[in-house]
């Protein structure tokens, strides 16, 4: 399960997307669209910032904007950057490798092999969905329709 810290992140992502046409928006418009608590929000987006997804600027005209285009940010960049690895347990991460320590044979664990197997589905699922086909999905959904 994700943390709803990430969950708040996707969306606050999503409605940069939706919004913004690339102009920045203010952090107290963002965090009263999404129902997210300000002070919170703001962590939210500083490591979203130092993880690339969104610059900012100051001013009365400043705010959050994607740092780039919605279509080459991915579900699972975020759920990466935000969570860390995708994987249920440490020997089958590809990033956060670590051995299990009570496994015989890590080469014939079948329990090693059925996560991999589930962590690669899963991370190639999250990482061929971007920010841009979700929005779309926000909007079909939005509008009374059913996402695609």
């Amino acid at each position: 399960m994700i943390s709803q810290k990430t969950r708040y992140a996707l969306r606050a992502l999503l409605f940069l997307v939706e919004e913004a046409g690339g102009a920045p928006v203010q952090l107290a418009r963002i965090a009263s669209s999404q129902n997210v608590p300000p002070k919170y929000l703001e962590l939210i987006m500083l490591e979203l910032k130092k993880a690339g997804f969104v610059r900012s600027s100051r001013g009365p005209r400043g705010g959050y904007a994607l740092a780039r285009t919605a279509d080459l940010i991915s579900f699972g960049q975020v759920v990466r950057a935000l969570e860390g690895p995708i994987a249920l347990v440490p020997c089958a991460s590809a990033n956060f490798y670590a051995p299990c320590g009570d496994c015989h044979d890590e080469a014939t664990c079948a329990i090693r092999r059925a996560f991999l197997i589930l962590r690669d589905q899963s991370t190639a699922v999250l990482d061929s969905i971007s920010l841009a086909r979700g929005a779309e999905w926000e909007e079909r959904t939005g509008a009374g329709k059913q996402p695609a």
